[in-house]
Formats: structure tokens, sequence, C-alpha cells
């Protein structure tokens, strides 16, 4: 049996663990965030500690058995996170750095701190840069939503479909919604679009922004 000390350095180190991931998720404003990553590692870590030395006297033949629940049960919370969002399946990053989480947190409960520091770090670095350098390099293999209030004009739309073209963004759907309001001359526009690898989706806020018709400009 390991010592309360030893316990407490465990529940201290995956709970920062947790929160570094949790951190990343919270800043992107994602469903599950912080406080959701630091509890899902807490309680892996404490599942581990139980099923290995919670039972003083006796020797399992599988101390694992207990722990390996937590990657089966950990799927239904991670279900939770993801949703459909018109052509796109959003959630499903998060999903998985809740499941990497409960890895994280079954690893510091064994006693190996360095793999679960390691393995931290990188999803860290892949959650942070991954999807920019996807976009930058590869392109945009999924849709990706613009919401856009603009001018009630005739030709309004138009111009953003010319800037989108010539900046070799491929349009998926465009969908435009009623007046914001009774009086108002603005309605919302939201656009389905793959990105080219060429170019950045700041780039392209800000030169949506220029046109006079467009009010605001925002990802989804």
């Amino acid at each position: 049996m390991i010592s309360g000390v030893e316990v407490l350095i465990r529940l201290i180190i995956s709970m920062l663990l947790g929160g570094l991931v949790g951190w990343e998720r919270e800043k992107e404003e994602k469903p599950a965030g912080l406080r959701t990553h630091i509890l899902v590692c807490l309680g892996s870590t404490l599942v581990m500690i139980v099923s290995a030395y919670g039972f003083p006297g006796r020797s399992p033949s599988d101390p694992g058995r207990i722990a390996a629940q937590v990657i089966t049960g950990i799927g239904f919370i991670g279900a939770g996170t993801i949703f459909r969002a018109g052509t796109t399946i959003k959630g499903l990053t998060t999903a998985a750095s809740i499941w990497t989480v409960a890895g994280i947190g079954l690893a510091v409960g064994a006693g190996l701190y360095f793999p679960a520091i390691v393995t931290t770090l990188l999803v860290v670095v892949t959650l942070a840069v991954a999807a920019e350098l996807e976009i930058r390099f590869l392109g945009s293999h999924k849709p990706v939503i613009l919401k856009c209030l603009i001018e009630d004009r005739p030709g309004a739309i138009g111009e953003i479909g010319t800037l989108l073209g010539n900046l070799g963004v491929n349009i998926k759907r465009i969908e435009l919604g009623p007046p914001i309001d009774e009086n108002s001359k603005k309605v919302t526009l939201i656009i389905d679009l793959k990105l080219p690898a060429k170019i950045t989706k700041d780039e392209i806020i800000s030169k949506i922004i220029e046109l006079d018709s467009v009010v605001t400009a925002e990802w989804e």
C-alpha cells in the first residue's frame, strides 16, 4: 500500500495535467473545458489507485481490471460533447481529449509520471497548433461556417461570393436569414465553405469586413 503523501502527490499531478488540457479546451470555448477535464483526470487516477492498492492483503491477478472500465465509461461523457451543426459534426476533438485525459489519469494513478507528462504536453501542442497547420498546409478538409451580418441590399451577397471565389474558397452552401428586427435593413448570412491551404481564417475575416455591405463577420 502506498503512503498518503504519495496518494496526494498523484492526485495533485493528475489535477495539474488534466487542467492543462482542459485550459486549452476552455479558452477555445468548447463544451467540455477546465473543470470537466480535471474531474475526469482526477477520477481516473483515483480509480487506478483503488484498483492497484485498495485491497491490502490480497494480490489481484489483474489490478487493471477495475481501471479498464474507465475507458468504457468515459465514452458516455465524450458522446455528450458531440453534436451536429448544419453539415458539420462538432465536438469530436473534445471527446478525444476527454478520453485521452482519462488515460493520463490512469497513468498517474499507476505512478507512470513520465509518460503521463509527455502525453499531456503532446496533447496540448496538438490541440493548439495542429488545426492551424492543417488549414495552412493542407487546406480545410471539412466545411467551416462563416456568419456575417450584412446590409440587405442588391448585390451584397454577390460581392461576398466574388471575394471568396477570388480567394480560392469553395462555397458549399449559403443561407440568408430574415432581418434582425422589423425596422432593420440588416440580415444574417451563413456560409458553409472549405478553405484552401494558402489562406487562413483571420485573413478571410479581414478581407470580408472591408466590404461596405458587411457589418460583422465571425466563425461559428
